[in-house]
């Protein structure tokens, strides 16, 4: 009576092979990627930071007063 004939549905034979369908359960690198790869993110900019000076690098002061030859006088008159 029907124009088709009434079978159970079968896979395509280009379709069996994709490795979404053919993989199985996916490896521990596969589930866990993005949390690693997070960390280490984490850790590389901490570490970054911890690297980063930000305070301006000390200079040396200048002497006050330019010292006297020995045997000079003195302000005290001796």
């Amino acid at each position: 009576m029907g124009l088709f004939k009434d079978a159970p549905p079968t896979a395509h034979p280009e379709f069996t092979n994709l490795r979404f369908m053919a993989a199985g359960t996916p490896s521990w690198w596969k589930r866990n990627r993005h949390k690693v790869v997070g960390i280490v993110g984490l850790l590389i900019g901490f570490w970054l930071a911890g690297h980063h000076d930000t305070a301006a690098p000390a200079t040396p002061a200048a002497p006050a007063a330019p010292t006297a030859p020995a045997g000079s006088c003195t302000p005290t008159g001796r």
